[in-house]
């Protein structure tokens, strides 16, 4: 049992390894539900991305208070600023059965990238053009009927 459980947590890291490019470290809490209790305890995660605001995959190690023993987990997390929430699966050596996880905690994210900015101080993103900049980029002949006196 112990042995599927780790080729399947080795599976899941080895496919996710493109999404491998800025890993980080998560500490937390973590609450697994399952045999008809529930159960506490504390761990470390290992997240496939460090982008804020972004889902990752997680790996996780944690000491399960209730049971008294350690537990891995192969989870989905949503990275927020400088948190996560996690839902997760896993394994409890001390109760010799797999459970359904819930975990929040701390980790170390980066901001998203911001839009790259010109000389002027403008975003560099000139598509998105208001109404009153689109009647200005129009050029109306002196005697045209279009222009007014509210022009």
């Amino acid at each position: 049992m112990i042995k599927q459980t780790l080729q399947i947590a080795s599976a899941v890291f080895l496919l996710s390894s493109p999404a491998l490019a800025d890993p980080t470290l998560g500490v937390g809490v973590n609450f697994t539900f399952g045999n008809g209790q529930v159960n506490g305890g504390i761990g470390v995660r290992v997240f496939s991305d460090d982008e804020e605001d972004s889902a990752a995959v997680s790996l996780g190690l944690d000491y399960m208070f209730g049971s008294e023993s350690w537990r891995t987990s192969v989870g989905a997390a949503y990275l927020m600023d400088n948190s996560y929430v996690e839902l997760n699966g896993g394994y409890d050596f001390g109760l010799g059965v797999f459970n359904a996880g819930l975990g929040v905690g701390f980790t170390d994210t980066d901001d998203p990238i911001a839009p790259a900015m010109t000389g002027e101080g403008d975003v560099s993103d000139e598509t998105d053009l208001g109404d009153d900049d689109i009647i200005d980029s129009i050029d109306f002949p002196i005697d045209s009927p279009f222009v007014t006196n509210g022009f």
